[in-house]
């Protein structure tokens, strides 16, 4: 009877502390990650005591969209050329 009332409470209490575990761990503040754009500019050195943060900013997919609407267009244009011009023309 005793044996079983121990291992009664023993599991409660373990129930208990693990319930708890995932409330303290999520309580802690986040971390704010930041993207990291090249990774030789990581760790590049301290600025009156501070750790000194040099990042650059992503870029965006522009350029690359305008080069390829030029090459579509540029590859495309060919099916438009007349078929029976010498060249002479």
């Amino acid at each position: 009877m005793m044996i079983s009332m121990r291992r009664a409470i023993l599991s409660i209490l373990a129930c208990f502390v693990l319930a708890g575990l995932p409330t303290s761990a999520s309580a802690r503040a986040p971390e704010v990650e930041r993207e990291i754009v090249d990774a030789r500019l990581e760790g590049f050195g301290e600025a009156d005591g501070k750790p000194l943060v040099v990042t650059l900013v992503p870029g965006s997919t522009a350029l690359s969209w305008f080069l390829l609407s030029f090459l579509a267009v540029l590859s495309l244009s060919v099916m438009f050329k007349h078929a029976k011009r010498t060249h002479l023309d």
